[in-house]
């Protein structure tokens, strides 16, 4: 028999088995070439998901993360709250976390809707289901956004938008902000249910783009079907400056999602390895550079950042994309947040200008292009929770996947950037996603084990 791997472990995790769902001490350990959430259930064995395929510059990433930025507890603004208001949806895709096979979020009626818009909430209302454009309140809820001055965006998966009418309906409502999913745009590659809708996502953005809206595209993502989605995005909105953000969704395996194979599980360090291959980038730490600046920039702004995502940024030149780290010196910037660490626990204002110094040591004559846009972006975030709001030519990127009970981590569920309001019975409950989805996933290990093991056959997931 061959040694078993050797690995360190970085810290202790309080986490789930992701076959019967009993709560569980696990671990993050770094191999020689991985980072993986590790973890020892009585009755299923020892179980793993790689994290990262970089594991010394994401080893310095969740100390960075845990020890320098303390985001072990919840801390800062959440920014946006999806409003689920119902479960129809036209799609009923094999791998809904929603679960709107199973009718898991409740129908908001109409005085639901009102009395959601009339709390109060830091950050925008994103309406979302299900499908939301087949819900009856629809136009009257962005009249009203509107009305009451409230922030709001659509969560669609677009079909209904192919209808140029409707769309021209929620403009003249006050809706501006579009998030359309998508997980194919070209159609060249059939990638099974996901080729259906192809040709009305294409259309619907057609109406987007020629009605004025600011639409993030919204790809999910499964590792070894449809990976290719992520660059064909990043190739649409390098020519359509439309598209204000890309906001990529790991398939999540949770709700009717745990049908499929759980190795279709793709985390957000792995897509950034995808796009870091595309875009030609050698120095994988320089990603890692940028997003601790990002990290520490939204903390010093009071805006909460969960470990599971990862944020790029490019900027669009001649109907191309340039990260911004190529206008920027990422070295000098790198060395300079080591020694903006001293400053961690120092007065807030003293940590501002630590971190300007920081930002500034990273900036070369090129980096002039980016500061007008980079001052758009910074007001947007401060003052509107909204870094879309302003200009086009720089194009946030969020590489991101929902809590599901293969990444289980408390820590990081608990800094979850997420709020939920959906209902459940006759009340409006008011959550985060990570909270949501895996008190789901446990009320659901409350059946009978004969059920449980069948809905577990697909699992493939590494066993150690």
């Amino acid at each position: 028999m061959g040694e078993a791997p050797m690995w360190r472990e970085l810290r202790t995790v309080a986490t789930i088995c992701p076959h019967c769902l009993v709560k569980l001490r696990g671990s993050l350990v770094r191999y020689a070439d991985r980072v993986a959430l590790r973890r020892e259930c009585p009755r299923d064995g020892v179980t793993e998901k790689v994290l990262s395929w970089n594991p010394e510059l994401y080893a310095d990433w969740d100390r960075f993360y845990f020890n320098v930025l303390k985001r072990g507890e919840p801390r800062g603004r959440i920014v946006n709250n999806w409003v689920v208001c119902t479960a129809e949806c036209q799609m009923q895709c094999s791998y809904c976390h929603a679960d709107v096979q199973d009718r898991f979020p409740g129908e908001m009626s109409a005085s639901e809707l009102d009395r959601v818009l009339s709390e109060r909430f830091d950050g925008k209302l994103t309406l979302s289901g299900g499908e939301p454009t087949l819900h009856p309140g629809l136009l009257h809820f962005f009249r009203r956004a509107r009305e009451l001055g409230r922030r709001t965006q659509l969560a669609t998966n677009g079909i209904r938008l192919a209808d140029r009418d409707l769309c021209a309906r929620l403009r003249e409502a006050g809706l501006v902000n579009v998030r359309l999913s998508c997980e194919l745009l070209s159609g060249a590659a059939p990638a099974g249910e996901f080729s259906r809708w192809v040709a009305t996502k294409r259309k619907a953005l057609q109406n987007l783009e020629e009605l004025g809206f600011r639409v993030t595209l919204s790809p999910t993502i499964f590792k070894g079907v449809n990976e290719g989605v992520l660059i064909e995005a990043l190739d649409y909105a390098a020519a359509h400056p439309f598209i204000r953000e890309i906001s990529v969704n790991g398939f999540s395996w949770v709700g009717h999602g745990t049908v499929r194979n759980p190795d279709e599980m793709i985390m957000p360090d792995e897509m950034t390895d995808r796009v870091c291959a595309a875009y030609g980038v050698r120095d994988r730490g320089e990603i890692f550079t940028l997003q601790k600046a990002v990290f520490t920039f939204l903390q010093l702004m009071n805006v909460r950042a969960c470990i599971y995502t990862q944020f790029l940024v490019f900027r669009r030149t001649g109907g191309r994309l340039e990260m911004v780290t190529d206008y920027l010196e990422m070295r000098r910037m790198r060395r300079a947040l080591r020694r903006w660490e001293r400053f961690g626990r120092a007065p807030r204002f003293l940590q501002i200008a630590a971190f300007a110094c920081a930002m500034t040591a990273g900036l070369r004559p090129r980096s002039l292009r980016l500061l007008p846009d980079i001052i758009r972006i910074a007001s947007g975030t401060l003052f509107k929770g909204d870094w879309a709001a302003f200009g086009g030519r720089l194009l946030p990127v969020v590489l991101n996947t929902n809590c599901s009970t293969l990444t289980m981590d408390e820590e990081v569920g608990r800094q979850c950037m997420s709020g939920v309001l959906i209902k459940r019975g006759d009340t409006l409950a008011r959550s985060v996603s990570a909270i949501i989805l895996m008190e789901k996933e446990i009320a659901k290990g409350a059946r009978p084990r004969e059920e449980m093991d069948k809905r577990c056959a697909p699992c493939t997931e590494r066993r150690v």
